[in-house]
This record gives C-alpha cells, sequence and structure tokens, in this order.
C-alpha cells in the first residue's frame, strides 16, 4: 500500500454540524490539512498517516480528535485505527472497513471505541465517510 495521503471526510454532517454551532470550531494540525474531499493527512510508512482533526463545541463540552490515522489488516478485513486522545502512543480501532481495495475503502462504519468518543450521539456501526489513499 504506497501512498501519498488519506484522503478523509471523516463524517461530513458531523462536520457540517459542529461548523454550524455557534462555538463550533473544525481544526486541522500536525501536517493535516482541509481539503475539498475533507482532510488530508500525509503518509508516513505503510498504511500509516500524520495529523490531527480536533472537533470542539458545546462550550467546551465536547471535544473530538481524530489524530495520526492507519488503515490496518485485522483479522476480520480492515480497520481505521487512530491514536488514543488520552494517549498518543495507543492505538484504537476507530472504524471497520467493509472492503478495500488498497486505495479506496468502503462501508467504514465506528467501532464501540470509536462510538465512545462522542459520549453519545453515535453507535456502533454508524456509517462515516469512506477514506481513500491517493495524493
Amino acid at each position: 500500500m504506497s501512498a501519498g495521503a488519506l484522503v478523509w471526510g471523516i463524517k461530513a454532517s458531523l462536520l457540517g454540524y459542529v461548523r454550524g454551532m455557534s462555538d463550533g470550531v473544525v481544526e486541522a494540525a500536525g501536517g493535516a490539512e482541509a481539503t475539498e474531499g475533507g482532510f488530508r493527512f500525509p503518509a508516513i510508512g505503510a498504511g500509516a498517516f500524520r495529523g490531527s482533526v480536533t472537533l470542539t463545541g458545546h462550550h467546551g463540552m465536547m471535544r473530538v480528535v481524530v489524530a495520526d490515522p492507519a488503515i490496518v489488516e485485522t483479522e476480520e478485513g480492515w480497520a481505521v485505527e487512530i491514536a488514543d486522545p488520552d494517549d498518543r502512543a495507543v492505538r484504537l480501532r476507530f472504524a471497520t472497513i467493509a472492503a478495500f481495495d488498497g486505495r479506496q475503502a468502503s462501508g467504514t462504519a465506528l467501532t464501540a471505541e470509536g462510538a465512545d468518543l462522542f459520549f453519545g450521539p453515535y453507535t456502533a456501526g454508524t456509517a462515516l465517510d469512506d477514506p481513500r489513499i491517493g495524493d
């Protein structure tokens, strides 16, 4: 899996919701950049990418960080892992991927661990935007 970057919208409806809040902020950092297709995370190795997207709002009550994503092969298929927001040295399985051809994912859905980051509005199995690997 060679790539220049992971391009991923995370969840377009969530980003729209956060951006629509009076105090909502969507911030890319650490090498990640906002693009028309979502966010571009530069590659740092096979299937691993750097950068973060932080969603904040609700007067400090909401803070979700998606950092250093990776597409990894698992016993069940494919998954998206991110750095655990509480300890970036720990990997958290954020989403499952139903199919992945080395470039384009499809059927991306939150895991229970990923859903826990949202404290309620999303559950395991909630559909996410599908990531793709490109330039």
